[in-house]
């Protein structure tokens, strides 16, 4: 499809499955709607849009299921060429020393910020795909405010109170011989004491 001047409309509710590589562990996403425009600008090809979805996972704090709204605005320019082109400027690098070094790093910092396709087609999948990972939180979290379990008899202490009566400065050590520690055996809690 050729991309005029006035540009190509993408509307799309995509399936994530759809796009993740092969050999790569699945995102807690089902699908994104995809939004934007493709212009041609010159030689190159610019695409401004938002991916929007809802990241499904359970609260890391109290085991509730969640959302995590997506909502992510991006700019991609696209740049006809070989996609190996810094590859190879690295091993001249090598051989070429320091000098040649910053040349390469300032060609690196201007193709870091354009997108290589060949051929006749533009895919936007590594590219949807690489915005989806990088915006997978770290921790998912119901609230920031969110109380989490009693390390003692395991309630959600959001939905109701415990009769443990818990300190919760004294929480962190007494981690290690409670029902919620038998849970997370295996895992490295990083109890160190301050």
């Amino acid at each position: 499809m050729d991309i005029s001047d006035k540009g190509y409309q993408i509307d799309e509710i995509i399936k994530v499955v759809e796009l993740q590589p092969v050999d790569v562990e699945a995102l807690p996403i089902e699908t994104i709607h995809l939004q934007g425009i493709i212009k041609k600008t010159g030689k190159n090809f610019l695409f401004q849009g938002k991916i929007s979805g809802y990241y499904n996972h359970t609260c890391d704090r109290c085991l509730d299921d969640m959302q995590y709204k997506l909502d992510k605005e991006m700019v991609w320019l696209f740049e006809r060429g070989q996609a190996n082109i810094f590859l190879n400027s690295v091993d001249e690098s090598d051989r070429h020393g320091e000098s040649k070094h910053r040349k390469d790093k300032e060609e690196f910092d201007e193709l870091a910020e354009k997108r290589i396709f060949q051929g006749d087609e533009i895919d936007l999948t590594p590219y949807i795909w690489e915005e989806l990972v990088l915006d997978t939180p770290y921790k998912f979290l119901c609230s920031e405010t969110c109380a989490g379990l009693c390390p003692v008899c395991g309630t959600n202490l959001n939905h109701e109170t415990c009769s443990c009566n818990i300190n919760r400065e004294e929480e962190k050590a007494q981690l290690s011989n409670t029902k919620l520690s038998e849970l997370l055996q295996g895992i490295n809690l990083n109890l160190k004491e301050e």
